[in-house]
């Protein structure tokens, strides 16, 4: 679900899709991938409101903050 291709649709019978692969599934759509290819998917891209933007917060243990 983080990835930004992943939506989820009303469709009782496949309430699970990926737009990159163009389908829609009971299961996750990674684990039909991982099952059809033997590997992760290789098209997977965080959500952008999930990537962690770095601030000068973030270390606290940074010698310019004291």
């Amino acid at each position: 679900m983080q990835c930004k291709y992943y939506f989820s649709t009303w469709d009782k019978d496949a309430p699970r899709g990926c737009r990159k692969f163009n389908m829609k599934s009971t299961n996750m759509p990674y684990i039909l991938v991982r099952q059809s290819s033997g590997s992760d998917c290789s098209f997977f891209e965080q959500k952008e409101h999930l990537k962690k933007k770095k601030s000068k917060l973030d270390d606290l243990n940074d010698p310019s903050l004291w």
